[in-house]
């Protein structure tokens, strides 16, 4: 058997999409019984409010709404890991403080983004602030690195300021660069900290190297492949490698246009919901090539759209 690092957080983690209404609001409901059905299928948890979930379109308010229903709905605080970094430090601290409250201790937490080519001593002074405003002992920071998006990396200096200074505070970081020389060089360097691929297509490669587990947008349409990657891997099976080639195929497909729409596309078709169809704002459709192309990738690959 492979052996596993031990932390709060391992294993496959979904960044769960957000439905919207015929308002463009946030579709509780239909956001509850996607991370239920998320849950079901094999994830041992769930991202709420990631790139995946649209985080950055959503306000303060909004997405305290949206967790909040997942608590009443009776989702276990313990398997969601809450994005809760902003632009503006008081909309993070909000975010952080109401997701510690609900009992929702694990934080992702991208780095305030905006102004761009800002220091280590600047962003270290940003989550110090969170953490040091939220005071929860309990609280658990995932930092994360998406520089393609954020423009705003997480070094690996800011890393260790941050793990010296909260030793108790600080336990992960989820790489979304993309880059399998990225996430080796944080483990290398932080064999404590829990490190997340924001990709499967590195899963088997980084969880050989001592990754903690992966969260992946396609976990929202192929949650029971990716699980089975990673169960295989924890009992050293051989078919771990053909597993990993499966995923690593559809992955390549999901990618090709994208992500969200396509994601929110095979929701639609799978729980027969066209309502899953719905963009905020700038996101758009899909343009009938991409869609084309989509449905030919899928299908090469047997890649079931039915109902289900």
């Amino acid at each position: 058997m492979a052996t596993a690092p031990q932390h709060d957080a391992a294993g496959l983690w979904a960044p769960a999409c957000t439905p919207v209404d015929q308002d463009l609001a946030p579709d509780a409901p239909r956001y509850v019984a996607l991370v239920k059905r998320l849950l079901e299928e094999g994830c041992h948890g769930v991202a709420v409010f990631g790139t995946t979930g649209e985080a950055t379109s959503f306000s303060v308010e909004e997405r305290q709404v949206v967790l909040e229903a997942l608590i009443e709905a009776g989702v276990a605080p313990d398997r969601l890991m809450v994005g809760t970094g902003c632009a503006a430090l008081s909309d993070s601290v909000a975010l952080s403080a109401h997701a510690a409250s609900l009992g929702c201790k694990k934080q992702l937490i991208l780095p305030p983004f905006y102004y761009k080519q800002v220091s280590d001593e600047g962003l270290f002074a940003s989550y110090a602030a969170i953490i040091d405003r939220v005071a929860d002992p309990a609280l658990a920071v995932y930092l994360y690195h998406f520089p393609r998006l954020s423009q705003t990396p997480i070094t690996h200096g800011l890393v260790r300021m941050l793990a010296a200074a909260y030793p108790g505070t600080i336990k992960g970081i989820k790489d979304s660069s993309g880059d399998p020389d990225s996430g080796q060089g944080f483990i290398e360097a932080f064999p404590k900290l829990a490190i997340f691929p924001g990709t499967e297509v590195l899963m088997l490669e980084l969880l050989e190297a001592g990754a903690a587990g992966c969260i992946s947008a396609s976990a929202n349409v192929n949650a029971p492949a990716i699980r089975a990657v990673y169960d295989a891997w924890k009992e050293d099976r051989p078919e771990v490698v053909e597993l990993q080639q499966g995923i690593t195929a559809l992955r390549m497909v999901l990618q090709a246009a994208p992500m969200i729409p396509v994601l929110k596309r095979i929701l639609a078709r799978r729980l027969g919901d066209p309502a899953w169809l719905a963009l905020r704002p700038p996101l758009v459709q899909l343009s009938a090539a991409q869609a084309d192309a989509l449905e030919t990738g899928l299908a090469e690959l047997e890649f079931s759209l039915e109902a289900a």
